[in-house]
């Protein structure tokens, strides 16, 4: 969504049972409330990713041509402009991908973690507030997603399919809506060990057979199944309508903070600043088009190139969140490709 300000989407219920006989003289029964409402909000935050650059620091064979002429110092431009502004966007894409249901809100935060509340963060809170419940039906306990312990052992695929078959009908049925499961990569593997073993193939089956055998199993038809990346490691499943998650951007926001800026003393240094705003909904969690379990996922490492292989900094330059680097993007590794972190 394309958003400045706050959104609210109001989730109107609708009670049934009222349905009765009639007789004269009767004492009937009156439902007191016929409609209710439940509002979902979604309000973009402001974040940032700033960089600070010294000019210096590049050699001159490092340096890119700009319009088939080279770059050089003595316009005190900063010779990579193009370039490294190029990829403050691209990290700071893949940050907010990454962090896409993990991240928690910190305004003292110096990490993509602590930038905006993703979805698993949405979805915490409405455990707390008491509106995922396993009476309910839309949350249910289901334990572990594991690989097989021998070959007879196939709980993982048996927990996924008690999972979807006991949904309600309507979250099951592609009236209203695509039914989509939400999985990680590593728990859909785990998924298909066991299936093997309950067909008892000699080799392992295609993912396009256990999905197939999922939707047959656990009646549910028009499954479909996504295993984004961004989803993370662990068991954590959710079950629910194509549609159901809403992330928002600030795009007026953006559009005026991409910034090249010589702010300092020191000439040789610039400031790149990027900042624009996020926030994370979940339509609806009414058991008729959502279900979770009581799992949690970790997210992946940050998609930047540095590997978490050595040293001890991560090229920020704040005290929180264990951010300890030198602040020049170098960490302590040498050698390309041997630095720790993005």
């Amino acid at each position: 969504m394309n958003l400045q300000g706050k959104h609210s989407l109001i989730n109107e219920r609708r009670r049934a049972g009222g349905t009765q006989s009639y007789k004269v003289g009767k004492d009937f029964s009156y439902l007191t409330q016929l409609l209710g409402y439940d509002p979902s909000v979604i309000e973009p935050k402001d974040v940032v990713f700033i960089t600070k650059e010294n000019s210096q620091k590049y050699e001159d064979q490092e340096l890119l041509l700009v319009g088939g002429r080279p770059v050089s110092n003595i316009n005190k431009r900063h010779p990579l402009e193009l370039k490294i502004a190029s990829m403050l966007v691209r990290s700071h894409a893949e940050d907010v991908i990454d962090q896409l249901f993990f991240a928690v809100r910190d305004d003292d935060s110096v990490s993509p973690s602590g930038a905006f509340n993703g979805f698993l963060s949405k979805l915490n809170d409405l455990l707390t507030k008491g509106e995922l419940t396993v009476e309910r039906g839309n949350y249910k306990t289901t334990g572990k997603l594991e690989d097989p312990a021998d070959t007879s052992d196939t709980d993982a695929y048996d927990i996924l399919v008690e999972f979807i078959a006991t949904s309600h009908p309507a979250l099951r049925s592609s009236r209203g809506g695509v039914p989509q499961l939400l999985i990680s990569q590593g728990a859909l593997a785990s998924v298909r060990a066991a299936f093997r073993n309950k067909v008892k193939a000699f080799k392992y089956p295609s993912m396009e057979e256990v999905v197939a055998s999922l939707r047959e199993d656990a009646f549910c038809p028009g499954l479909v199944v996504d295993t984004h990346e961004c989803f993370g490691t662990g068991s954590k499943l959710i079950l629910q309508k194509v549609g159901n998650l809403d992330l928002a951007f600030n795009t007026e926001a953006a559009s005026q903070f991409c910034q090249v800026r010589d702010i300092y003393e020191d000439p040789n240094e610039w400031q790149f600043w990027l900042q624009s705003g996020y926030d994370t909904r979940i339509r609806d969690w009414h058991e008729k088009v959502f279900r979770t379990n009581e799992q949690q996922n970790e997210a992946w490492e940050l998609a930047g190139d540095y590997a978490h292989t050595s040293g001890t900094g991560d090229g920020n330059t704040g005290t929180g969140d264990g951010n300890t680097g030198t602040g020049d993007g170098s960490g302590a590794g040498s050698g390309s490709g041997s630095q720790n972190n993005p």
